[in-house]
Formats: structure tokens, sequence, C-alpha cells
């Protein structure tokens, strides 16, 4: 239950979720993991294309993994991946480099909301992701290991006393219905053991199998590979200013008619307009913008990101580890560096000042840093990690995550419902989306963007997807829509802050 004192606060942050969150700034502050940047990171055509099977809105992993699985089901198909600013620019390339999942955590909240079926097979689908993106990085051979996946241990260390208890509590839920993950996820206690992790202050930790990586590298690998091919246009600098129906009339013949049965939907962009069959928002904490039924129930916050030099005895285990640092309220994600320099990659922040404070909810705006969150991560490295005293931040940026009014995404066909447009015969073309993460895009992006594919080509029930894909719990229907409203998201998102 979130304070009276919290929801009097919470009752006026609702408003900015109702806001149009318009399209990404353009000066947007500089990502440690962007410099250099790609060589394709401004391209686009001479001339925008101005017909193809499938726009797709976006270039951050929901996009590149969308393009990549559609043309591994049907090599043949035309693309365009529109991007408002340089590519791979948005939260993919701006965020942690945690592939986290936390099943613990989640798994007890998602029991209660979906049932025992539905929450195995959304804890499953996220712990999938780990296998998925370590073996995408295989197939890149030598051009991948620039993207440093790996797999790690995760050390989810708790900084309160009741929190701890709670998650002791969760864990052993999750246990009960994944038995085959006793040994893999553990409590672990005692000042002793927990110092020998270089852990400090913890009432304790929870150890579990995770992994790290560059993600703008790593995908721009992928998306390099995909622009060699001749069926992806990317078109960046493009911003996506309206979707339009342009359904056919039965009584004509025109050319400008037989066009609109064939293409079906026109994207009107800043350098004109592009005619498709299919268009696909992968574009996040934005898709409100030209989806607005979607406003008030996937919204938008502004996450702080640092680059923290620690001092020569801070052991070096960006290889091996990563680590969460859970406080009463709120907690920040730590990643290392591999190499010799052993930086923290440490983010998050949120709330620690206090939310009459808050700047961050509903905020699209990472040409700003969030200073209540930089107060909190210069302390971090000193308060969580045993040689952590004489860190210091020598990188900030910010980074836009999409949150929705059920913590879960929103993946699938779009109805009239949704985009206010009247919808086209499947075997035409649709509209679609993969959005809203909740701050864990690495564990849900990318087997998205696959299953996401498998749909929109019509092959959803020949491959299987149902089998491994939360379609149902992801999908966009009418009921699940009308049961989030701003208030009711925001409490949720307190309460789990809470918890």
């Amino acid at each position: 239950m979130v304070e009276p004192s919290i929801r009097s606060v919470v009752q006026k942050l609702a408003a900015r979720l109702e806001k149009d969150p318009g399209t990404p700034v353009a000066n947007a502050t500089p990502s440690f993991w962007q410099d250099p940047p790609h060589p394709f990171a401004d391209q686009q055509s001479a001339n925008l294309p101005t017909e193809t099977d499938v726009v797709i809105i976006g270039s951050g992993i929901s996009a590149i993994s969308t393009a990549q699985h559609l043309l591994r089901l049907q090599p043949s198909l035309k693309i365009c991946m529109l991007e408002a600013r340089r590519a791979i620019s948005g939260a993919t390339g701006r965020n942690g480099g945690h592939i986290k999942a936390v099943p613990w955590g989640d798994y007890s909240a998602l029991k209660d909301e979906f049932g025992k079926e539905s929450a195995m097979r959304i804890t499953s689908f996220r712990l999938a992701h780990l296998d998925a993106l370590v073996e995408e990085a295989k197939a890149l051979g030598e051009a991948g290991k620039v993207g440093l996946v790996r797999r790690v241990q995760s050390l989810s260390a708790v900084y309160d006393q009741e929190v701890w208890e709670s998650a002791k509590v969760k864990l052993e839920k999750f246990l009960e219905d994944f038995p085959e993950q006793r040994g893999r996820w553990f409590a672990i206690e005692g000042v002793e053991a927990l110092k020998e992790l270089g852990i400090a202050n913890a009432f304790g930790a929870i150890s579990g199998p995770s992994g790290a990586a560059w993600p703008y590298r790593f995908l721009g690998c992928i998306l390099q590979r995909l622009l060699d091919g001749a069926q992806l246009s990317l078109e960046t600098h493009t911003v996506a200013e309206d979707v339009r129906r342009t359904p056919p009339s039965p009584s004509s013949t025109t050319t400008a008619t037989a066009a609109a049965a064939d293409y079906p939907y026109e994207v009107i962009t800043s350098r004109g307009t592009i005619r498709a069959k299919h268009v696909i928002h992968c574009t996040n904490a934005h898709a409100a913008h030209l989806l607005p039924a979607l406003r008030g129930k996937l919204w938008p916050l502004r996450g702080q990101m640092t680059v923290q030099a620690v001092p020569p005895d801070f052991p070096r285990v960006g290889a091996q580890r990563s680590w969460s640092a859970i406080w009463a309220r709120g907690f920040d994600y730590i990643t290392q560096s591999p190499g010799d320099d052993g930086s923290l990659y440490l983010g998050g922040g949120f709330l620690q000042g206090g939310p009459e404070r808050d700047e961050d909810i509903g905020n699209t705006d990472d040409s700003q840093l969030s200073v209540q969150s930089l107060e909190h991560l210069e302390t971090v490295p000193a308060k969580a990690f045993v040689h952590g005293e004489g860190s210091r931040i020598v990188n900030k940026w910010t980074g836009i995550m999409g949150f929705t009014g059920d913590g879960s995404p929103l993946v699938g066909r779009v109805g009239k419902h949704v985009s206010g447009r009247d919808e086209c015969d499947p075997q035409i073309g649709g509209e679609w989306i993969a959005a809203g993460y909740d701050g864990y895009g690495m564990v849900h992006c990318w087997l998205s963007g696959k299953a996401l594919a498998a749909m929109v080509t019509g092959r959803d029930e020949v491959d299987g997807i149902r089998e491994w894909f939360p379609m149902n719990e992801y999908s966009c229907t009418e009921e699940r829509l009308q049961n989030m409203s701003p208030m009711r998201s925001l409490e949720q998102f307190f309460g789990v802050l809470e918890t």
C-alpha cells in the first residue's frame, strides 16, 4: 500500500503521464556507449523510399530484432527503418548493459496477476534471453566480440532488513515452482560471506545467472550485417510524424486507389511520405505519440547512468560479475568493465531524493541530467562495496525508458481501439507494436522481436510461438488497456519500489 504522503505526490505526477511524449529531443546527453559512433550512425538514402513492405519506426534492439527475424522468415521483404536521431540512439544505446531477469523478485506478483501458468511462461521467456543473446553474439564470430556479451554471476545486494526478509520469501516462492533453478539462484547471508564477495553494509544478497554486454556495439554488429544486404533501408534523422490509413474505394480503379490497396498505410515523415503494408512501432516510451490511446498507459521515465572510475584496490571482476543495490526504496544496477580499468557502469538513483523532487516520471528529455539521481549515484560505490571509497564519476548521461500500467510489455497487433485507424485485412498488412519494457528491455526485446516477426508474416501458429511467447499476456487488448490508468500505474510502480 502506498503511504498517504506519497499518494498525494503521485496524484500530482499522474497528469504528466497523459501528455504526448512527442519525438526524441535532438540534442541528447552524450552516451559513453556511443563513442565512437557506428559508420552508419547518420545513414540515410539520397531519396526516401516511396514504397516498402514494412516500415519499422525506431532503431533499437526491438527494431533490429524484428527486422532480422522478418528477413529470416521472408528474405524477399523490403524493410525501411526510421530513426528520429542517430542509429541506436535511444534506450538501447544508453542503458546499463545488464542482461538480467529478476525472477525471484517478480514471480509472486506475476502469479497473483496472471495465474501460475502465465507467470511461469513470462518468467521462462525473460530467462531465455540470456541464452538467446549469447548465441546471437556467437553467430557474429569475431565481429560480435566487440559487443562484450558475456555470462556473469549477478549479486542483488539488499541494504534494508525488511526488504531482505521479503526477498528471501519471494525467492523461495519462485523456486517452489521452478525447482530446476535451485542451486542457480540462492541467498547469501553473513557479514564475512558478503565481504568475501566485496559487498559492504548489506543484509544479504541473491545470486543468480545473468549477463552483461555493450548493447550499442553488439546491436550495431547485427544492424551492419542487415545493411550489407539489399533488403533494409536505414533512414536516420527522419522523424515519423503521422501514420494514416488509406482504404481503397470500391468504386474507383485509379492508380492511387490501386496503390492504397497494395500499401494500406502511409507514414508521414520529416523527409516525405512512405507507403507500406505493415507499420511496426518500436519506439518504446515514445509510442504514444503516434498511438494517442496509449497516453497514460505507456509512459516515459528518464533514467540516469554514470561511468565511475574505481580505486586501484577495487577488484576487477567485470568479466564474471554484475550487481544490483536494493535499498529501502528503489535500486541501482551495476556492471563493470571486463578490462583492466575496472570502471563501474552504474545507473539508477530513482526516487532517492524523494518523490516530491522527481523530475524523471513522464520526462522524455534526455538532453538533461537527473540531479536527484546523480546526488545518490555518486555515493553508491562507497556505501555498497568494500573497496568502493574513492570512486568518482567520469561520465554521465540519461536515457528514456517506457513503462506500462501493468508492468508488462505491449507486443502484438495494434487494433483500432489503440490507433484510431481502421484495421485492414491481415492478409494485406497491419499495424504492430513492441514497446513498454519497464526498464528490462534486455530480457524482453530480442525474443519479442522474434515473436512479432512471426505474427507479421502469419507464421505464429505454424512456428508454435504461443509455446514460449506470452502472446495473450502481452497483447494490446481493449480489456487490458481499460484496466490501466495513470494513478493505477503510478501506485503500482511506487508500490514495487517500496517492497
